[in-house]
């Protein structure tokens, strides 16, 4: 790796452990699919993954999603722990469906490559692989947070949570089909895309030292949201994070974390 010439630096590259895929196939799976999850199935291709929500009945988060489809078999990839969520959610629903729900099973993220489904955002070029190329250099755990923060990129269950409404994770003009129909908990997307805001915003931080995950974020005293992830970024020579933090803090503000500072910035970092 020599010069760190934008956010993704690094090439063919794997990083494990941090994806499950879930696949659903038959002639019914695009129909099914349609009405559940937030992304447009009918246009999606096979070599290009798209974000998408699987959300609770009441709009909340169940998952997030990247997903792809060729022909009748779509697959789903999430945050590794959550692949039997999805597997399980799309299960209840699944009543006189001809399709066939299976997995979780691990998948790989080659970064920088070509090849498998491509799942590039924020500045971060990947793909996602069902099986590691042999003879693969993976990447550190560390240093994949740190592409993944600058990328603005949220890990479920990390930065964000079952508690979590889809506009507050700042993907959601990627994740979201406002024309395709109804799918489960559309209404409160539909609602707030409308009329309405949220109080809280995924937001980067460029933070003054490192801080450990779950430090509190505050402004004049008063705590206006925590540092979720935390890494050390080799292209901006600084430690990054992300935070939800309340929608009155805004990018170029600062905020107080732990014994240090942090600029806040918009997602993904410049």
């Amino acid at each position: 790796m020599s010069e760190n010439n934008g956010p993704m630096a690094e090439s063919n590259l794997i990083v494990a452990g941090t994806h499950e895929v879930v696949e659903v196939q038959g002639p019914g799976a695009a129909a099914f699919l349609q009405g559940l999850i937030s992304q447009d199935v009918e246009s999606l291709d096979p070599v290009k993954a798209r974000r998408s929500f699987l959300l609770g009945p009441q709009g909340k988060l169940r998952a997030l999603l990247w997903v792809s489809r060729d022909g009748d078999r779509h697959e789903l990839y999430t945050d590794v722990g959550y692949g039997h969520v999805v597997a399980e959610d799309l299960g209840h629903y699944k009543i006189r469906v001809k399709a066939v729900i299976s997995g979780p099973e691990p998948a790989w993220q080659v970064i920088g490559g070509s090849g498998g489904v491509d799942a590039s955002s924020g500045g971060l070029v990947r793909s996602f692989v069902r099986e590691a190329p042999p003879q693969s250099e993976f990447l550190s755990p560390d240093r994949w947070a740190a592409l993944r923060i600058e990328a603005g990129e949220p890990v479920m269950g990390v930065d964000v949570d079952e508690k979590t409404i889809p506009q507050e994770t700042g993907v959601v003009e990627d994740a979201v089909s406002f024309t395709k129909g109804c799918y489960l908990g559309q209404e409160l997307v539909a609602r707030i895309d409308t009329r309405g805001r949220v109080n809280r915003h995924l937001r980067g931080l460029l933070l003054g030292q490192a801080t450990a995950p779950g430090a509190v974020a505050a402004v004049g005293g008063e705590k206006v949201g925590s540092v979720s992830s935390v890494a050390w970024s080799e292209r901006l020579s600084a430690n990054v994070g992300l935070a939800l933090l309340k929608r009155t803090v805004q990018p170029g503000e600062t905020v107080q974390v732990a014994d240090g500072s942090g600029l806040v910035v918009e997602l993904p970092f410049a």
